[in-house]
């Protein structure tokens, strides 16, 4: 009880990481440190910790009632607790959370208001979870825009202060919300943002929430296999965490797969165990939802009576929790139950009630729709039926039309560059056949002048002629074979690059697939990690080969270099972190407008900054200076130990070169990065150079010249 605050404080730390990863553990480990307490003490910041941590713990597994109890319990210390500033607010935000998970929405607003009011100013970690728990209740009400805004608020609380876990957990929300009104290709990106911060902060419930809301997105697509795949690893997150509501919510999710595949028992199996679950834990919101999937499934099965009451009874419980969007979900099944049952016009009614809703996303949009076409035609309304299913076209191709357009680029890039390719080739074999062209007029023009010459002259021609020719075929034999050896070096080296990562993604398949992977979630980032190595080897390879046919142009503008410099340290700021590695920008302090093309710098800088976080050691240091002159532009990236041998210094811009010693390639990378770096420059007319840095790494200098572009422009 003496020990001193720093001990505490990692004591402590320990508990709140423990909490995210094995909230079961996380309540034996609180109950141990109880026991040193034989009465309640509240002016002990241990003691107060401890009391918090416990019921979080409870809230995630579902233990609503013991949670409760702690936190009020808590709260009647209040007036003894003044020391600990954030207690009233905390303390209003988790009995709002238990709310929440309760459905009782209405009472959770109140909480959150009350919250709101108590925290200080300076909490701002604080304000953005409350603010974050009013967009989740806005959610359930329906209110997306609202939910939207207030979320966003949220982030911009964090973002200044790079809180990486709760910018995790607010990413996949907005992601949630952006799902639900429709704008996918929106929700996917906020969804991967999530996902990539909760792999890198190893945050198992986080990772289950991108896991299963980016499964969401894979089934409303009906691209059913991702989809499936997504949910069964949320589900094996969810079940070594313990919290019943989201082991419910996956075994929901996979009942609906399994459903549109057409695999009715599976598809009840897991309908079965959602509503017991959801049962248990007292949630109208999520049971009502959990309940509208059997009823789909009786549906399925053609019990029609049984499929109304399971859905009449979702009906109730989603109006008494007003949750507004599960509410939606189960009239669309009393809708598809009407249709079914062939009372066309109580369906039309019903449809018309769920249209006057605000806030209906894109996807209940092209359903309604569907159903009111299915309906109207079914009653000989087939002008309105033929309108309704235009309609509905159109509601589904806005929703996928981010989407299509993203997968349309990427096949315009595919074509266009086998058209390009098509092209050279075609170059190629015209100045072929006008070589060969040119050669047959020397030849005949040759043998034209023969016949005016006399014997002699003639064999002395032909004898100078061969000689020649042997010279040329020489010449030509040579070239040949320095192409033809350049040309297996690369392919050697290109195919062991290839090979490496090949072997290794085949021998984590083989482990999975004959159950000796121990850990499936670990075997698919290894997998996916191997399949992004692979996918970046082949970006590299191809876009190298475009400069070395000009195939690329570049997109030349006035760009804020300063500017474009400082937004990419702040994205790799996180990664360097993660080694204890400080990154530091010198600005330029005359005018920094430059005239270049900004993706192609930007991809310069990624390049050089991330080879200098694998290369440099823990604890290093990367600096970055700046300088714009009148007519060019200076910039040298240099790092800490360790460095190069001088004789590697010029060859690191080769190819697949690797470097001996500390600084060879083991990174995953593709051995390409530093070549295009000096691709772009060179295209820009400039020039780049290695040296050795006075930190004692390596220091690349980037010159180049750009017209002068005034700051007025």
């Amino acid at each position: 009880m003496h020990s001193d605050e720093g001990s505490l404080n990692k004591s402590l730390s320990d508990l709140y990481v423990l909490l995210d990863q094995d909230p079961k553990q996380a309540i034996v480990k609180v109950s141990e440190l109880n026991q040193l307490f034989l009465h309640p003490q509240p002016s002990s910041r241990l003691w107060y910790e401890l009391k918090i941590i416990e019921a979080r713990a409870e809230i995630k597994l579902g233990l609503y009632q013991e949670a409760k109890q702690h936190l009020y319990q808590l709260e009647s210390y209040l007036p003894v607790m003044a020391q600990f500033s954030e207690a009233p607010a905390l303390i209003k935000l988790l009995l709002a959370q238990i709310e929440q998970n309760q459905s009782n929405i209405e009472s959770s607003f109140t909480l959150l208001e009350q919250a709101l009011s108590l925290v200080p100013k300076e909490l701002v970690a604080l304000r953005s979870d409350i603010l974050h728990a009013q967009a989740r209740g806005l959610r359930y009400k329906a209110r997306y825009r609202e939910a939207e805004g207030v979320v966003k608020d949220a982030i911009s609380l964090v973002e200044p202060i790079n809180d990486q876990a709760r910018l995790g957990t607010y990413y996949n929300q907005l992601g949630v919300i952006y799902d639900y009104m429709g704008s996918l290709q929106l929700a996917l990106r906020f969804h991967e943002k999530s996902l990539k911060i909760q792999r890198g902060l190893q945050n198992q419930q986080g990772i289950s929430n991108s896991l299963y809301n980016i499964g969401e997105i894979y089934r409303d697509m009906e691209k059913l296999s991702k989809a499936l795949l997504h949910f069964k690893q949320a589900l094996e997150v969810d079940k070594s965490l313990g919290d019943p509501i989201h082991i419910a919510n996956s075994h929901g999710k996979m009942s609906q797969v399994y459903l549109q595949l057409g695999e009715v028992e599976q598809a009840l199996t897991h309908s079965q165990i959602g509503i017991e679950l959801a049962r248990s834990s007292r949630s109208n919101s999520d049971l009502a939802w959990q309940l509208s999937i059997l009823a789909k499934i009786y549906v399925a099965q053609d019990a029609l009576t049984q499929a109304l009451s399971v859905a009449q009874e979702a009906l109730s419980l989603a109006i008494t929790a007003k949750a507004n969007r599960t509410e939606r979900t189960v009239r669309l099944v009393i809708i598809e139950i009407e249709l079914v049952q062939g009372q066309y016009a109580q369906a039309l009614a019903e449809i018309d009630q769920v249209l006057t809703l605000p806030g209906v996303g894109n996807s209940y949009l092209a359903k309604l729709y569907q159903y009111r076409a299915q309906a109207l035609e079914k009653l000989g309304e087939f002008e309105s039926a033929l309108h309704s299913l235009h309609q509905y076209i159109e509601v589904k191709a806005a929703l996928y039309q981010d989407l299509d357009k993203q997968q349309a680029l990427t096949m315009r890039q595919n074509v266009e560059f086998i058209r390009q390719e098509q092209a050279l080739k075609l170059i190629q074999n015209e100045q072929a056949l006008q070589q060969a062209s040119l050669e047959n007029l020397k030849l005949q023009r040759g043998m034209g002048v023969s016949l005016l010459l006399c014997f002699m002259a003639i064999a002395i021609y032909i004898y100078k002629r061969q000689q020649q020719k042997q010279k040329y075929v020489e010449l030509e034999a040579d070239m040949m074979a320095e192409s033809l050896s350049q040309k297996n070096r690369l392919l050697a080296d290109v195919s062991h690059e290839l090979r490496t990562p090949l072997a290794a993604l085949k021998l984590t398949v083989e482990a999975m697939q004959h159950n000796i992977e121990p850990d499936p979630v670990k075997g698919f980032e290894k997998i996916q990690k191997k399949i992004s190595h692979l996918d970046n080897l082949i970006k590299d390879i191809y876009q190298s080969a475009q400069f070395d046919n000009d195939v690329l142009t570049l997109d030349k503008q006035p760009v804020d270099v300063n500017l474009l410099i400082t937004e990419i340290v702040e994205e790799f700021q996180p990664m360097y972190a993660t080694k204890l590695q400080s990154l530091r920008f010198s600005a330029c302090a005359n005018n920094s407008l430059c005239f270049v093309d900004p993706a192609r710098i930007r991809q310069v800088l990624f390049n050089l900054l991330r080879n200098s976080h694998f290369y440099t050691s823990s604890e290093g240091e990367t600096q970055i200076h700046f300088e714009s002159h009148e007519g060019h532009m200076e910039l040298i990236v240099e790092d800490s130990f360790p460095g190069v041998a001088e004789q590697e210094l010029e060859k690191i811009f080769e190819r697949l070169y690797r470097c001996e010693g500390s600084r060879s390639r083991d990174h995953g990378g593709s051995g390409l990065g530093l070549a295009i770096c000096q691709q772009i420059i060179r295209a820009h007319g400039g020039n780049v150079s290695a040296s050795h840095s006075e930190m004692g790494g390596v220091a690349i200098s980037l010159y180049i010249p750009f017209e002068e572009v005034r700051s007025d422009s």
